[in-house]
């Protein structure tokens, strides 16, 4: 599995994330978030990095204009969705080929015939998605994991009818991949990490991704 770091405020967070082989790294550009940051403050830090092909928006807005104006003054080409629904990904997607898109989707205390239908609606859209814990309808933030048993039938799901790529997030960090990681890397291309390498949210800690970076690596 390949690791994205999210939630990213400072310089020399990204350059951490760099310097210890982090696949992907994400900036959220939603105002609910505690790791929130304005998109002029994204270019700054994508400045920063080495390779830029690397970096992730993540978005909550519905105006799928304003997401265009973000990626044409960003340079980035990974987007994370939560918002949108699959027809208007699909639009989105043919209107800007070049773009990964990612849609975040919730998954709670249950796995019913809804939630897989959403679920195959929008792997047969986009690039990739991301499962994350759901509350009160908001994904993303919570820190809590999904159960291994829900995430295995959310990934099946997807990969029913599509060969969408998958991220597992949700309060990952290094004891989870330690018990599970085996487990999980046969359903899942990514693993998603936020608060679990952070000693306070927007503030990574070198040390715990370097300890989770390690895991990663041998298993």
């Amino acid at each position: 599995m390949k690791v994205k770091i999210c939630g990213i405020t400072n310089e020399e967070d990204v350059k951490t994330c760099e310097r210890n082989g982090t696949e992907l790294i994400g900036f959220i550009n939603i105002p609910r978030s505690k790791r929130f940051i304005e998109v002029d403050d994204i270019q700054k830090l994508t400045a920063y990095m080495q390779d830029k092909s690397r970096a992730v928006v993540v978005t909550e807005t519905e105006d799928l204009v304003e997401v265009e104006s973000l990626i044409e003054s960003t340079g980035i080409q990974y987007v994370q969705f939560h918002s949108q629904s699959a027809a208007e990904l699909k639009r989105f997607k043919e209107n800007n080929p070049q773009v990964k898109v990612i849609r975040a989707v919730g998954i709670s205390e249950v796995m019913g015939e809804e939630k897989s239908k959403e679920i195959n609606d929008y792997a047969s859209v986009c690039d990739y998605l991301l499962f994350d814990y759901e509350v009160a309808g908001k994904s993303g933030g919570t820190g809590k994991q999904i159960p291994l048993e829900l995430a295995v039938k959310a990934a099946e799901a997807a990969r029913k009818n599509s060969h969408v790529g998958l991220f597992l997030a949700g309060g990952m960090d290094s004891h989870r991949m330690k018990s599970e990681g085996k487990i999980l890397e046969d359903f899942f291309d990514y693993v998603d990490v936020n608060s679990g390498v952070e000693n306070q949210p927007g503030e990574k800690d070198e040390n715990k991704i370097i300890e989770f970076m390690k895991v990663m690596n041998n298993s």
